[in-house]
């Protein structure tokens, strides 16, 4: 079994789900009819807010413990990879709920986010947001408890988690908020160190690195041996590059993809994030071309938006955007040669070709 083997992934999916409804359904002193209304509603919500992505993430973890083993797993290291795979992507999930709601979005894989539909509303996917956190660790517990990497897999969850909040907060604060609705916008926030840094935490250690160390962690390689320490500084070093050519990435496609191919609707302009594509336009923009910024950045009419958006033509950020891509991608190519032992690259190279050139 492989990292190439989406069907047996998703077969695990399904057994984690069914180990989730189960413990739902054995919940003591509710009543039948609660226990059904739980029940229906979970087996609804897990399917739509867990699979459906590219499963990048959790793939992943499978490859990194193919790479680190240097063999074909067998069905229980499969198994075991897969379903530390999934709870990333849970994590994700978490995130992905919880974000819509922040940024008031609209469709997430071409399907109304989950706050949207008639039957969930904000109430209740802000506490799903917190139980598909939860099910992370209870799914840890049930598979990993004797495991003698426990401790530090769920640290890695805990740490990332952390770091991922802090990230989320510094992109919900581009423009601060005062008297309970946002400041007037202040351009000077815009900067690409403040970006780098947002980057860094709020897309980098969960999208790339977590997964890495995951492998890591699960063939038993510790983080405070010397063979260790190297190692999981090398994945860190490279998913941080990934990392921010990724999220640069989906700033241009949130601008200028297509809704249909995204699968969402892009909102960063209406939302005002400190987007790559604002800091590279105010390194950039004349006086007159500032104040196209100055009066409609942060704004929902749509007249403004595509004023904005044809102001980042009018700069050629798509023509810098994708000379920056071509750098990035020799830049991590000549840190994974480097990488050692030889064999570690390949995770790497897997994850470069899952981003390079992307559409969605």
């Amino acid at each position: 079994m492989s990292s190439s083997d989406k069907e047996a992934f998703l077969a695990v999916y399904k057994e984690i789900e069914a180990e989730i409804i189960s413990d739902i359904q054995n919940l003591p002193a509710l009543s039948d009819a609660v226990k059904k209304q739980l029940t229906d509603y979970y087996s609804t919500c897990l399917p739509y807010t867990v699979p459906g992505g590219k499963m990048t993430r959790g793939l992943t973890v499978v490859k990194g413990v193919e790479v680190l083993k240097q063999r074909a797993l067998t069905e229980k290291e499969f198994r075991d990879a897969a379903i530390l795979g999934w709870q990333v992507e849970w994590l994700q999930a978490f995130f992905l709920v919880a974000d819509d709601i922040m940024d008031a979005s609209i469709t997430r894989r071409g399907s109304p986010c989950w706050y949207k539909c008639p039957t969930v509303t904000q109430d209740n996917a802000i506490n799903d947001a917190l139980i598909l956190e939860n099910m992370i660790y209870q799914t840890l517990r049930r598979h990993f408890k004797k495991h003698p990497s426990y401790v530090q897999l769920l640290e890695l969850f805990i740490d990332t988690t952390f770091q991922t909040e802090v990230g989320q907060h510094i992109d919900t604060n581009g423009t601060p908020y005062a008297e309970g609705k946002r400041a007037p916008l202040d351009l000077t926030r815009f900067t690409l160190d403040r970006y780098q840094g947002c980057v860094r935490y709020k897309t980098c250690y969960y999208s790339f690195y977590l997964s890495c160390a995951l492998a890591l962690a699960y063939c038993g390689y510790d983080p405070d041996s010397e063979e260790g320490k190297a190692l999981y500084k090398n994945a860190e070093d490279i998913c941080m590059i990934l990392g921010e050519y990724f999220q640069i990435q989906d700033d241009v496609l949130d601008a200028f993809a297509p809704p249909e191919v995204l699968g969402k609707i892009g909102t960063d302009i209406e939302d005002a994030k400190c987007s790559w594509l604002v800091c590279k336009a105010l390194e950039l923009v004349n006086d007159e071309q500032k104040k196209v910024l100055e009066e409609h950045y942060g704004k929902h009419e749509p007249e403004g938006v595509q004023k904005v958006k044809d102001l980042y033509k009018d700069l050629r950020l798509e023509e810098l955007y994708h000379a920056y891509e071509e750098e990035q991608k020799a830049t991590c190519d000549a840190l994974i040669a480097k990488i050692e032992p030889a064999n570690f690259q390949e995770l790497f190279k897997f994850l470069l070709g899952k981003i390079y050139k992307r559409q969605k």
